[in-house]
């Protein structure tokens, strides 16, 4: 044991950051085990911000005094060796929110796009309603009339003719039509915009809630190792004679606790998975990882820009509005219907007998006496009104749940600085003062897996704040669109 070990810590805002990574079991378990116990292998001399205390590089270790050896010494030593040459160094905290295997970000929404129905759906809404206005501006057809008097009367060809008739649409009617159904094909395009951005929203977040149950997956493994290390080491004291057989008992508990947890965070990434492929629309696609990261550097935001902006660009407030202007359209369209179109009607009828043609104009117009067409024009009218009550509405369900992402956006930022900056670095040192004091016989068992559980539920927390953080930037940058399955 001559062999000097130095430690290469990353800082973070002059703090240490900690990662589960590929090597989490061995390396994470190791230098926690080592952590607790770490006077025995060390002088007790530490650094604040490192989680092993090395000795200075000029300085040979000494030969330990002859003191009692300390519980778990000999498993200490069995893995020491392989501490030594581990390629270890504390990792930063945007290590401990990212992953780099399995499917990333961009390769879901490519999949997505040509998947999932509801974009097909809202596409053949534009074509249906580029359909309608097609035909809205079409001008009413010709009606052609066959009309023949005294036919095959004693033999002979009597009178017959043709005559045509059409209708002549007056007070603009037809540009009102066609205004009124480029609404509906504007407000489809948005339509299927909307979607697009629901769409993409629901799979980024579907995306963090998966980087986040496999993080936390991560997180409860090491737990299990450790509960299992610590178990172990309480077998080899009882062996010994040096522990009682009520910790071995309690240590198996926390162990089994341990191995369910892990298994219920198994399932809940299987189940997070099936629902990410349910958004894609693939929902026979096995499961994969998937990469990326839930650490998100922007700061908190203003509310009252940020109210500002949605009011002015939320997607579901400019749909609402184009309603309310078709609604104003579809009254003027109903108000123009008091004037009547004109049939106008041209005949030409050839009298056989008298050998004479003789030519035929009409002109009939609709009289409105009784029906002016004013339960539509009332319908309309309450039609505005009940648009313009809709754009309130929206709103001011808008404000509500912008207030509530808002509150737990900033919340999360919050959260975030101070578990890097305090709470999960104190935690750690905590961990090896118990450490140290145990090694005095001031500090039980006991003690020290509370404080490990304690570091454990720290860094789900700290995850869970991230994804908190990550999912509300969504919904924000996103205008609150989510659902696409709804």
């Amino acid at each position: 044991m001559d062999k000097t070990k130095s430690a290469k810590p990353y800082r973070i805002n002059g703090q240490i950051g900690c990662r589960l990574n590929r090597n989490f079991q061995i390396k994470i378990c190791l230098i926690l085990i080592l952590t607790v116990f770490g006077a025995v292998m060390v002088p007790a001399q530490s650094v604040p911000s490192a989680l092993v205390t090395p000795l200075p590089p000029s300085t040979p270790r000494q030969t330990p005094r002859q003191t009692p050896r300390a519980l778990g010494q000999k498993y200490i030593e069995e893995v020491w060796h392989e501490l030594e040459t581990a390629n270890f160094a504390t990792p930063t905290f945007e290590e401990l929110g990212t992953l780099h295997e399995g499917y990333s970000l961009e390769e879901l929404w490519e999949i997505a796009q040509t998947s999932h129905p509801s974009l097909r759906q809202k596409a053949n809404l534009i074509t249906a309603a580029t359909g309608k206005r097609l035909q809205a501006g079409l001008y009413p057809n010709p009606i052609l009339t066959y009309s023949g008097d005294n036919l095959g009367v004693h033999g002979k060809i009597g009178k017959h003719g043709l005559s045509v008739t059409q209708e002549i649409v007056t007070a603009k009617k037809k540009k009102l039509n066609r205004a009124i159904t480029s609404y509906d094909v504007e407000a489809a395009r948005k339509i299927y915009a909307m979607e697009c951005a629901r769409l993409q929203n629901d799979l980024r977040i579907a995306h963090c809630e998966m980087l986040h149950a496999i993080l936390i997956q991560k997180v409860d493994e090491f737990a299990q190792d450790l509960s299992r290390d610590l178990l172990h080491v309480a077998l080899t004291l009882q062996e010994q004679g040096k522990s009682r057989s009520i910790d071995v008992l309690q240590f198996r508990t926390m162990l089994n606790t341990a191995d369910l947890i892990f298994k219920q965070t198994n399932n809940n990434r299987f189940a997070v998975w099936q629902r990410l492929v349910s958004i894609m629309g693939t929902p026979d696609l096995p499961y994969q990882p998937v990469r990326g990261s839930l650490i998100d550097h922007s700061l908190p935001r203003d509310w009252q820009s940020t109210w500002a902006q949605f009011q002015q660009t939320s997607p579901q407030l400019v749909l609402a509005r184009l309603k309310t202007a078709q609604a104003r359209m579809y009254l003027a369209r109903e108000e123009a219907e008091q004037t009547s179109n004109v049939f106008a009607t041209f005949s030409l009828a050839r009298d056989i007998p008298a050998e004479t043609t003789v030519p035929f104009v009409g002109i009939s117009v609709p009289l409105k006496i009784y029906d002016k067409n004013q339960g539509n024009i009332l319908k309309a009218r309450s039609e505005v009104a009940a648009t313009q009550r809709e754009v309130e509405r929206i709103t001011l369900a808008l404000h509500k749940h912008l207030s509530t992402i808002f509150y737990d956006h900033n919340n999360a930022c919050e959260l975030i600085r101070v578990y890097e900056t305090n709470i999960i670095p104190d935690s750690f040192e905590a961990l090896r003062q118990i450490g140290e004091s145990y090694y005095k016989n001031e500090m039980t068992y006991l003690e020290l897996y509370a404080q490990r559980q304690a570091v454990v539920n720290i860094l789900i927390r700290y995850i869970d704040a991230l994804k908190t953080k990550a999912v509300t930037t969504i919904l924000i940058d996103g205008m609150l669109l989510e659902g696409t399955l709804n």
